[in-house]
């Protein structure tokens, strides 16, 4: 019986120092915060698209924090049918859409430390052919 809580307490020990660790205490000397202020985007806002043909021009909000590293990157998914494009900023086209089809679009923010939550999904647009005398004008 004493054997098991040596190994309770030892193992108790182990997890206190390894959180505190991971909270920026102890070890390095320093406190840890800068380390610790790197986090994942959080989620672009007022996503909004508009069809074309055959593909959709999606525009929206940068995220309020970019959780302390630069974004690098913006995913944008189609839904359904996962097809993707990114790009630096608002807005991004997706293209490679079938005419006729409805589509909504969620967007990611993406910085050095990782990819941040999906938007809210936006409003739906069915990307259409240009008609032809719409075209001759």
């Amino acid at each position: 019986m004493k054997g098991k809580r040596i190994i309770t307490a030892i193992f108790a020990v182990l997890l206190t120092a390894t959180a505190s660790w991971a909270m920026g205490g102890g070890g390095g000397g320093g406190t840890g915060v800068s380390d610790m202020g790197l986090l994942m985007p959080g989620q672009p806002t007022n996503v909004t698209a508009t069809a074309g043909n055959g593909e959709a021009s999606v525009s929206f909000t940068p995220p309020q924090s970019d959780g302390g590293s630069p974004i690098t990157r913006y995913t944008v998914t189609a839904h359904p049918g996962r097809i993707k494009a990114s790009g630096k900023q608002s807005p991004i086209t997706v293209k490679g859409l079938t005419n006729g089809r409805t589509y909504t679009f969620t967007i990611k923010a993406s910085n050095s430390v990782g990819t941040g939550p999906a938007s809210e999904a936006c409003n739906s647009v069915t990307p259409r052919a240009e008609r032809e005398t719409d075209s001759k004008r």
